[in-house]
């Protein structure tokens, strides 16, 4: 018990827990965007709409707009995980330094003679 406490705080501290928590939103909005395109393809290939009608005409205009913004939010990922990176590259350099000062000479820890 008390060592997966110690495995989830460390987790915590090196912002793994933070990492995951991001890719697992990135997912969810994955199969949202996926579920609302299929189901507004579907929508437009019903047949319920004639032709060229305004109802058809906004279909495509909603199919459209959704695949753009899409395909834009998602090109943004890359950076989104390269701005994770370096707040978990941070993180650790601070848990390093913590680490060394609090074994450094006069710091409360050993000292050497």
């Amino acid at each position: 018990m008390k060592n997966r406490s110690l495995l989830r705080s460390r987790r915590a501290i090196l912002g793994l827990d933070t990492v995951k928590l991001v890719i697992i939103t990135l997912l969810t909005l994955v199969v949202i965007t996926i579920a609302t395109f299929l189901a507004l393809v579907s929508l437009q290939n019903a047949g319920i709409f004639t032709a060229s009608s305004m109802a058809a005409n906004q279909t495509n205009n909603i199919i459209n707009n959704i695949t753009s913004g899409a395909t834009a939010f998602y090109a943004n990922v890359p950076t989104f995980f390269v701005l994770l990176g370096v707040v978990v590259l941070i993180l650790i350099i601070s848990i390093v330094i913590v680490a060394v000062t609090r074994f450094a000479p006069g710091a409360g820890g050993r000292e050497s003679l």
